[in-house]
């Protein structure tokens, strides 16, 4: 009995190392390594997120850095912004890991903008989208490059969809001026450069 309960913790043992060095989470998504106060909005499970009309429409990055920047920061989604999924052609100029996601800064036409896509561990269950977004990061890791938390360069043209999202206005690289993001990413298909 004791030898069974032995050969249990160890097996037990060796996956919780498997894991990690595998670079998987085994926690459940949180707000303290998936997004912060927003990261149910950045997952895309937050109450509201079958209001959002998944079919994309396009758009452009100087469009998406224009338009009105709402008062307060909406922590809830509420804005025609919000409630849509968008798409624009970009350039990945450069990228990196962070622990919520995989974030690109996307240019085109003299304009940037954030986009990001979720840590597979970081989505759940209530995640809409799951596999488009699970699929995203999959085809950005197998067609592009590895990631890692230092920012790299990529150069690729590619098509992004993602749902619009509001950050504060703190500037950061290629952030757009009114804070505007494509967070959660979508669909990431590759025209050319990877």
């Amino acid at each position: 009995m004791k030898r069974v309960g032995i050969f249990a913790l160890l097996f037990l043992a060796a996956g919780a190392a498997a894991a990690a060095a595998a670079g998987r989470h085994t926690d459940a998504p949180s707000a303290t390594r998936c997004g912060g106060q927003t990261w149910r909005l950045k997952t895309f499970s937050d109450p509201r997120r079958k209001s959002v009309a998944l079919v994309p429409k396009s758009t452009t990055i100087g469009d998406v850095g224009h338009r009105p920047y709402p008062r307060p920061v909406p922590a809830k989604r509420r804005t025609p912004f919000q409630l849509q999924n968008w798409t624009v052609v970009a350039q990945v100029t450069v990228f990196r890991l962070e622990d919520a996601g995989l974030r690109l800064i996307l240019f085109d036409d003299g304009a940037y903008v954030n986009a990001v896509i979720p840590t597979p561990s970081c989505l759940s269950g209530a995640s809409r989208a799951r596999k488009a977004m699970n699929d995203a990061w999959n085809t950005f890791v197998t067609k592009c490059t590895h990631p890692t938390r230092d920012w790299q360069s990529l150069g690729a043209v590619v098509y992004v969809s993602g749902v619009g999202l509001w950050s504060p206005r703190i500037g950061g690289r290629g952030a757009a001026p009114n804070g505007a993001e494509l967070y959660p990413v979508t669909s990431f298909r590759i025209i050319v450069g990877c």
